[in-house]
């Protein structure tokens, strides 16, 4: 599993930023390219403030390599991937392709399974591992831990957005509390404090 999972902002369910989370995977054409490029730009800023954060919360000088938890769902080229390898100019240089849905992944829907994922072999790098978007975090982990067998000595999570449905359980109370403290720049879920 990760050391750490850092989410840039809640993703509430039928609002702004889930919106767009979802249509920059299945907006067609323009529409599709500004969703990205929005996107990209939030990760990068998000980045530069609080990559080192993350990078102390692992307890590690910084993250040599870059990857993403790739589709499960058959998408060749997933929109996250060329974000993360060519749009975005904190992880460009340090994207590799390491992980590849094993065989039968899809069938696991959202369970958790260290076998989800095939990893290139790595030797005791730390590693940036960038999602999309995280519901129950059964991909991200599993992602993690394949990255971990194949010998990555960290695996810290940066997800764009942590997917909440108000209507469900107890989440409301926990979104009300979260709109009180409101998204910043410069405030990330590892430090309490204004930092940015």
């Amino acid at each position: 599993m990760a050391d750490t999972v850092v989410p840039v902002s809640l993703a509430l369910k039928r609002e702004q930023y889930a919106n767009e989370l979802w249509r920059y995977k299945n907006a067609a054409g323009p529409q599709q390219q500004y969703f990205r490029m929005g996107l990209a730009a939030v990760l990068w800023r998000f980045l530069a403030a609080h990559e080192g954060c993350i990078a102390d919360g692992c307890a590690v000088p910084g993250f040599g390599i870059v990857t993403t938890v790739p589709s499960t769902s058959g998408r060749t080229d997933h929109p996250l991937r060329v974000m993360v390898s060519n749009m975005v100019g904190a992880t460009r240089n340090r994207y590799r392709d390491l992980l590849n849905p094993a065989p039968g992944a899809a069938a696991l829907g959202r369970t958790a399974s260290p076998s989800r994922y095939l990893s290139s072999a790595l030797w005791g790098d730390d590693v940036l591992l960038v999602d999309d978007t995280w519901t129950t975090g059964n991909h991200a982990q599993s992602a993690a831990a394949a990255l971990k067998a194949a010998g990555a000595r960290s695996v810290a999570v940066v997800v764009l957005g942590r997917h909440l449905n108000a209507g469900y359980g107890d989440t409301a109370d926990h979104v009300e509390q979260a709109r009180l403290r409101r998204f910043t720049w410069g405030t990330c879920v590892l430090r309490n404090w204004n930092h940015g």
